[in-house]
């Protein structure tokens, strides 16, 4: 190939992040076999089965993702890389992972995982050049390669990043029944339902009532100085100015709610108050909190109201 044609390679590859297809290199070269001739040359290597890339970059999962873009143009990323490409916590996975059409002839690649879907989402996350699945798909995607508990954390991720909703995700799980790990979707953003955080207060107060036999309150309020009440404590023992809230995922997970949780915290403090919270997974411990409201009251030196 003469030097022109080289370096008007050169600069659609620029465009493509530094890749090209074996259509790109045949309409520009005119020959069928221009990306065979590409490689033999030794300037180009071929990441993935007609693509090409630089032959002194480094074939990582990053090139991997890159080139699968042009490789299977009916396609995204899914899995972990969309979550990678989301910001969202995953596990780490060392492969590229892409969706595709059912019935696509692509098939897994060192480095890559193709997964052909009846289901090919309509909608999409894309940076311009890569295409991957909205964190909703991507979360029950990956529900059939994870654990209850790393769902649980990825769901979390992608909501205190503001990507999607439980209710999204459900929603989403619901169209895409009977996959591996729906079921289990379904179970886990039922801990963001508003009944939950009813829930998780029963099970506090019920605890709170073993070793605080007498004065337990629930939904205390709480007046600043200027009589206004501003708090409702979910388990109070007010004659021991002990407040305990039970703390459910759907209110008290992003940044904003946690730092005002925070806020309300400081200021039941400047006013007496002992603010003890239990977030979902720890009220199902009984014994656990049992031992830290012991541990709460032995430290402040309470004496427990008379039953």
């Amino acid at each position: 190939m003469s030097r022109a044609t080289d370096r008007a390679l050169v600069a659609l590859a620029r465009t493509q992040r530094g890749l090209l297809s074996d259509a790109d290199v045949q309409r520009m070269v005119g020959r069928p076999d221009a990306l065979a001739r590409c490689v033999a040359g030794g300037l180009w290597q071929e990441p993935l089965p007609g693509v090409v890339a630089a032959a002194a970059r480094a074939v990582d999962t990053d090139l991997k993702e890159s080139a699968a873009m042009l490789w299977v143009r009916r396609s995204m990323l899914s899995h972990f890389s969309a979550a990678r490409r989301d910001g969202i916590w995953a596990p780490e996975s060392d492969l590229a992972w892409l969706t595709t059409e059912f019935g696509s002839p692509a098939r897994s690649q060192p480095g890559l995982r193709v997964y052909p879907s009846r289901q090919l989402p309509g909608a999409f996350r894309s940076d311009g050049f890569h295409r991957w699945t909205a964190a909703d798909r991507t979360i029950v995607d990956l529900a059939g390669e994870l654990t209850r508990a790393q769902v649980e954390a990825v769901l979390l991720s992608a909501i205190r990043l503001g990507r999607t909703t439980a209710a999204q995700v459900e929603a989403t799980a619901v169209c895409l029944r009977g996959r591996r790990g729906v079921a289990m979707v379904k179970d886990v953003t039922q801990l963001w339902m508003p009944e939950r955080e009813s829930l998780l207060e029963d099970l506090l107060c019920g605890i709170v009532v073993t070793v605080v036999p007498a004065g337990v309150r629930r939904q205390h309020k709480v007046a600043g100085r200027d009589g206004r009440v501003f708090a409702r404590l979910d388990v109070a023992v007010p004659e021991l100015r002990l407040g305990f809230e039970a703390d459910g995922l759907l209110f008290h997970s992003t940044d904003a709610q946690i730092a005002r949780d925070q806020a309300r915290d400081r200021r039941l403090m400047g006013l007496g108050w002992t603010i003890a919270r239990f977030r979902e997974g720890v009220l199902n411990d009984a014994a656990q909190v049992r031992r830290d409201l012991v541990q709460i009251l032995s430290a402040g030196d309470r004496r427990l109201p008379a039953a």
